[in-house]
């Protein structure tokens, strides 16, 4: 008889890709005959088959455009239980772009949440602060990029920011161009809302206590059709 632990790694997206023995270790964990022994035996498993996000911090810049030709879509589909959404990339932000593609290739925008309801701006989604990455996406500033309804920015894990580079995974999405005018060059517009903008502004009426979702709504990301 199967196992909840067995149909735990089928259903989890960013293992099995990363983890070579990921075949031998299931069989291993069905035949494993006690409780104990399987929870010590999948989170061994989980540390390490955990796919490895992060770059090195002081060559960002230069390890993203050398990836450049491995994720080239500008097309995102996000997936929730309010509906769907389409987002388009800028080229003219193309560091964004490409971690952007990245870590949704690589499966980090799998069952995320969008946790911050900030009413008068829009909704803030991403891994949070357990899943912080360890390298700062360096900042690209258009002009013609403004913070509109509809557009996508990125948020950064420290304000104290003198360079203001970007967090490579807390983003947010803009519903109010008035209030956002602000952050004009402060925070960088990598992408917009080309369908789908209803679903985000229906996260934005439910309930929420102090910006937080009493119901954070769950997301996904994947590279649209």
């Amino acid at each position: 008889m199967r196992n909840q632990f067995v149909d735990y790694f089928e259903r989890e997206p960013r293992l099995p890709f990363f983890c070579p023995f990921f075949p031998i270790a299931l069989a291993i964990l069905q035949g494993l005959p006690k409780l104990g022994m399987r929870f010590v035996f999948l989170f061994i498993l989980v540390v390490a088959c955990k796919p490895n996000y992060n770059i090195d911090p002081s060559q960002v810049e230069k390890d993203l455009r050398a990836q450049s030709s491995q994720y080239p879509e500008t097309k995102i589909e996000g997936e929730t239980r309010l509906g769907n959404f389409e987002i388009t990339l800028n080229e003219e932000t193309p560091l964004h772009r490409i971690n952007f593609v990245r870590l949704v290739k690589m499966g980090y925008f799998t069952d995320r949440y969008f946790y911050r309801n900030v009413y008068e701006i829009g909704m803030q989604g991403g891994g949070e602060f357990r899943d912080r990455l360890a390298y700062l996406v360096p900042a690209e500033y258009p002009d013609h990029l403004k913070p509109v309804r509809g557009t996508i920015a990125m948020a950064r894990y420290d304000e104290g920011n003198p360079k203001k580079s970007s967090s490579p995974t807390e983003f947010f999405i803009i519903t109010n161009t008035e209030q956002a005018a602000r952050f004009y060059k402060q925070y960088v517009v990598f992408g917009k809302i080309t369908k789908g903008l209803a679903v985000i502004d229906s996260m934005q009426k439910q309930r929420s206590f102090d910006e937080k979702p009493v119901i954070p709504v769950k997301f996904s990301l994947k590279l649209a059709n």
